[in-house]
């Protein structure tokens, strides 16, 4: 009740002009985040349209925006001058607040050596701030965001497709003949597990990732889940089929754009985090470049 007080008086002293909620952010759709004209105090939100493309940059990576959950429901990870979601205030935690001369006095049994007040910003629906004591050394920063760090700080990549028939302008598989899909050199970045951690203040928390699965577009229609790196085809398999991750194309690519299948592999990742007192899951996918795959029919001669 008071650091609400304390807000209200702070408002009517810098004349802040609190902005509406905007549609876009209402209605789920894109990145909104708020912004404090520095002359004005005016408060005006920002949005970017995410296209509806999901949470991933490009290819699926996880390099950008996080969500983090309020309400049921998901916001971003980053509030307003670049304040963090904190599950335990259920705000975006800003900067320390000070609105000058002797500053804001300690709640009744603290001291400004205990902790320092923080601007809290409430999330939509509301668009307005409160300052709120925090102690030091507590937990100001959802786990969640931590683990979204430590997850872009892997660097992860698509895999690199091994396939059979080959890709090339000299290259043709046969319709019928079997296809045998795998990764090609795999690495702790393509296919993992790979282990990194990411820590603020007092928190820190670890992650690790492996691909669970691959789904190969085939560019017939078709599409094939993989589990595992698959099998390199060799030459003495001759004509057998993959023992793990095989297709066989049952027409002749010559009526595709170029005259080939466009074949792409999307590797499903699985995220086990913990820390911060919590541990949870983050699932995304990566997908490889198009990679053109020329069928053609056996030819027989009569004599």
């Amino acid at each position: 009740m008071l650091a609400r007080v304390v807000a209200a008086a702070v408002v009517a002293l810098l004349g802040l002009l609190v902005a509406p909620v905007p549609s876009a952010l209402a209605d789920g759709d894109g990145q909104c985040t708020q912004q404090v004209d520095p002359e004005t105090g005016q408060v005006k939100w920002v949005c970017e349209d995410d296209g509806g493309t999901g949470g991933t940059d490009g290819t699926g990576s996880t390099g950008g925006s996080s969500t983090c959950s309020y309400s049921g429901r998901e916001i971003p990870c980053t509030g307003p001058e670049g304040s963090a979601w904190s599950s335990t205030y259920g705000c975006y935690v800003g900067a320390v607040w000070d609105p000058g001369g002797a500053g804001a006095q300690p709640p009744p049994g603290q001291t400004n050596q205990d902790g320092a007040w923080h601007i809290c910003y409430w999330p939509p629906p509301g668009s307005s701030w409160d300052p709120v004591w925090i102690q030091n050394g507590e937990v100001t920063i959802d786990p969640v965001v931590l683990a979204q760090r430590a997850i872009a700080s892997m660097d992860l990549d698509p895999i690199q497709i091994g396939i059979v028939p080959e890709s090339g302008p000299n290259r043709v598989g046969l319709v019928g003949l079997p296809v045998w899909m795998w990764v090609d050199s795999p690495t702790d970045d393509t296919f993992g597990p790979i282990t990194a951690s990411a820590s603020e203040g007092s928190v820190s928390v670890s992650a690790t990732a492996s691909v669970a699965s691959i789904v190969w577009d085939m560019g017939d229609g078709t599409t094939v889940t993989c589990t595992g790196e698959g099998t390199p085809y060799a030459d003495h398999y001759g004509k057998q089929d993959s023992p793990t991750c095989g297709h066989r194309y049952e027409k002749m690519s010559t009526d595709q754009p170029d005259g080939a299948y466009q074949v792409t592999a999307t590797s499903h990742w699985v995220v086990e985090w913990t820390g911060g007192g919590q541990s949870g899951t983050i699932e995304f996918d990566l997908t490889t470049d198009a990679l053109p795959i020329r069928i053609g029919e056996a030819q027989v001669l009569t004599q």
